[in-house]
């Protein structure tokens, strides 16, 4: 399935209960800025939300990126290494 040219897949399994489960996920976002190895929804509509979010909001995802990038270097500034 695709959503905006983005894939998705649908999946079903049964839980160690044996109860039966179902969801839909998403692979595809696991670059820059995003990083996302990969995310569930529980319905159809709820993956081409996401999508769309992760699409239209890529700039807000740069940004989020760029600061949290920005935070490591000066957290690990901070420390004073001594040499395991």
């Amino acid at each position: 399935m695709k959503h905006r040219n983005i894939p998705y897949e649908y999946r079903e399994w049964t839980a160690y209960n044996g109860q039966e489960c179902s969801s839909y996920s998403c692979k595809y976002f696991n670059f820059y800025p995003y990083h996302m190895i990969s995310f569930p929804a529980n319905t159809e509509q709820e993956m081409k939300d996401k999508i769309d979010e992760l699409i239209d909001n890529r700039q807000v995802y740069i940004t989020k990126h760029k600061l949290s990038t920005k935070a490591a270097g000066e957290f690990y500034k901070t420390l004073n290494y001594k040499g395991d």
